[in-house]
């Protein structure tokens, strides 16, 4: 192959790619997150980040983390198990197991990285991992990578599921789901999966990433709201979405603490995560557990934009929560609607295949407790125009 020609594989698929109008390109924002950001120098309406809570330049937030710097530096400067260890990683994980009721937790780089080292060094050759169909990218890859056998599942019709789970065809077997679907803003049948998971002694891996902040009593998430937080085996819950920051959390029992410790190459052969973000977590979890009034308002912000949307007609799939899809199904109108949303003030990005099935590509609308009335009202008017225009 000439010299030339090295790269063209890749610039035909990206010109393909561009043409079906599934090509993606970065955005940078000149300002902090908030509801209103910076963009080439004019400001929009932000509808599409995971900041939920609005923590992401909380001013609690900020100097925790300047004041743990100043104390710690910034770089831990090693992995965990050589001297990438330091105070702050302890404390918060000791917060955060209080605050799930487990016996320990365990602090990672990242949800992808918690969920990979979960699935690749927990499952073993002759177990079987039951995966939703909803469920995110890093649980499907994860799955992919292990040593056990890995089938998906419906979550509207268990059917399936129940059925490979009376099977003895496997030694032991574990269910993983997401407890709100990222893509469509619905929520998952815990409770169900509970009775499942105990009548066939499975082990129930539940990944809170965009629940936990928002919803339950104390902001624990999805399985608090229903009152079985107690019986999932594992709490994931990544720090990246309402807790603003990164790295992700996995609750669990003390035994599948040490054994990821020791076996999860994920975790062993990695630098662990800042000081400043472990100070971050743990100011924003502070927040999350006395304010409530921030997950009230979120929730109300989500109900109210949903009822504006449903009533000119947009197809908000199944969502009951702060996560609201606007489905248009071919990937180039739901660009081009993107592009008409920027044009008005608005950042909302379109989702496309693959990240979401073929025939379904979408708006993701995320609502955050600090959009007011009018910012949710102009969206809708919006959108109404949009679609009144190409009608």
């Amino acid at each position: 192959m000439e010299k030339t020609e090295k790269y063209k594989f890749f610039a035909d698929k990206l010109t393909q790619m561009e043409a079906d109008g599934l090509l993606r390109q970065l955005i940078c924002i000149d300002s902090a997150q908030g509801t209103v950001v910076t963009v080439n120098g004019c400001e929009k309406i932000l509808f599409c980040s995971n900041n939920y809570l609005n923590l992401a330049s909380d001013k609690a937030v900020i100097n925790s983390v300047t004041d743990t710097i100043k104390k710690y530096g910034f770089g831990s400067a090693a992995s965990r198990l050589i001297t990438g260890t330091m105070t702050p990683h302890k404390q918060l994980e000791e917060n955060f197991a209080t605050f799930f009721k487990t016996e320990t937790a365990l602090l990672f780089p990242s949800g992808w990285v918690a969920n990979e080292a979960i699935l690749t060094a927990l499952p073993q050759k002759n177990d079987i991992v039951l995966i939703d169909k909803l469920d995110h990218a890093s649980i499907i890859d994860a799955a992919k990578q292990s040593q056990a056998t890995f089938r998906t599942y419906h979550g509207d019709d268990f059917t399936k599921l129940e059925r490979l789970l009376a099977s003895s065809d496997h030694d032991r077997k574990f269910i993983v789901t997401e407890s709100v679907f990222s893509m469509d803003g619905n929520t998952a049948d815990i409770k169900r999966l509970v009775e499942l998971k105990n009548k066939y002694d499975a082990i129930l891996i539940v990944d809170e990433a965009h629940a936990v902040g928002c919803m339950g009593n104390t902001g624990a998430g999805l399985a608090d709201a229903l009152g079985v937080m107690d019986q999932i085996d594992i709490i994931v819950a990544p720090l990246g979405k309402a807790f603003a920051v990164s790295g992700a959390i996995v609750a669990c029992k003390q035994v599948v603490a040490d054994y990821l410790i020791n076996k999860a190459r994920p975790f062993i052969y990695t630098t662990s995560p800042s000081v400043g973000v472990c100070a971050a977590a743990s100011a924003a979890l502070e927040v999350v557990k006395t304010q409530p009034l921030r997950r009230q308002r979120l929730k109300k912000n989500a109900d109210y934009l949903r009822k504006k949307l449903q009533a000119i007609a947009l197809d908000t799939l199944n969502s009951s929560t702060h996560i609201i899809p606007v489905c248009f199904g071919d990937p180039k109108e739901a660009v081009d609607v993107s592009k008409q949303l920027f044009d008005r003030g608005f950042l909302v990005l379109a989702i496309r295949p693959p990240t979401v099935p073929q025939g379904t590509a979408r708006l993701r609308m995320s609502v955050q407790c600090d959009h007011t009335i009018e910012q949710l009202d102009a969206l809708a008017d919006a959108l109404s125009e949009v679609k009144y225009l190409k009608s």
